[in-house]
């Protein structure tokens, strides 16, 4: 556990211009997609794709721009993709001077949530968040994210999905100095840093977050447009399948091209809203995914 009150990433927050759009491409993947929900004081508006494991990738979009917001339209000014990274903690309020103390300047915590329709009536989903300076985050923002509901966000008609997945097996971040990027994670998560191949690695508490070189995701995932994108920055994610075929029956069904090699099925960030998507067995080694 972090000595700052966080334990592990919670979901990956992939900002799309066309939330129609990216709700067709993730269910076309594979994936469950829920319904659209609304943030209410934030003025966005999200589907997620809910794991067994207790992570998520959500997708949002703005719809109406407010200060509370205003991180994702200036990110979407400039593309889609994985816009912030929310990590899991029990007390989003109490993390904040600990942080703090730690070289990680965070911001208020703020209450929000979304109603979600139930097959016994409609329910708040109430979080509670904390900024941290992202000047400290190199590739993004990260926050923390507090769930009060999680019966709520967590349903069991959300976590099967067609293309067999479970849950992250890690999140990709893309820099010219991994070691000086993952350094800054490790402080974060209170961890040491440890070298996969040509990759760092941050064991985040359920997520490992692996950093690489963008020669090194050019191995991976081809000539993919996403990484002539200013680095560090927040690349991509790798999905856990619990039967490989399933998951390559849905890319092959799907339409969308696909790479595959060394157990690994490669989706670019043109076909998923920005982000670079990797899907892989249970026991996979990361290893084999960045040489």
């Amino acid at each position: 556990m972090s000595i700052n009150g966080i334990t592990g990433l919670d979901h990956l927050v992939v900002a799309v211009r066309d939330l129609d759009k990216a709700q067709d491409a993730y269910s076309r993947l594979g994936f469950t997609v829920t319904p659209r929900g609304h943030h209410t004081e934030l003025k966005s508006a999200n589907h997620t794709v809910m794991f067994a494991s207790g992570t998520y990738v959500e997708l949002l979009g703005i719809e109406e721009k407010r200060p509370a917001n205003a991180h994702y339209s200036v990110f979407l000014l400039k593309r889609e993709g994985i816009a912030a990274v929310a990590l899991k903690t029990d007390d989003a309020r109490a993390a904040r001077g600990p942080l703090t103390a730690a070289g990680f300047p965070a911001e208020e915590a703020v209450d929000f949530g979304r109603p979600v329709d139930l097959p016994g009536g409609a329910r708040d989903a109430r979080f509670t968040i904390t900024q941290i300076d992202p000047e400290t985050t190199p590739g993004g923002r990260v926050f923390l994210c507090q769930h009060h509901t999680p019966d709520v966000v967590w349903r069991p008609d959300s976590l099967e999905h067609a293309n067999s997945a479970t849950g992250l097996a890690a999140f990709v971040v893309a820099a010219d100095d991994p070691d000086a990027v993952a350094a800054a994670y490790g402080r974060l998560f209170g961890v040491p840093v440890t070298a996969r191949g040509s990759a760092r690695v941050v064991e985040t508490g359920t997520v490992p977050l692996l950093v690489a070189t963008p020669d090194r995701l050019h191995w991976a995932w081809t000539d993919d447009p996403a990484l002539g994108t200013p680095r560090p920055f927040f690349a991509g994610m790798v999905v856990r399948v619990a039967d490989p075929a399933k998951a390559q029956q849905a890319l092959q069904k799907s339409k969308f091209p696909t790479v595959g090699g060394n157990g690994v099925l490669r989706v670019g960030s043109a076909s998923a809203g920005g982000a670079m998507v990797a899907f892989v067995a249970q026991d996979f080694d990361l290893d084999a995914l960045i040489p």
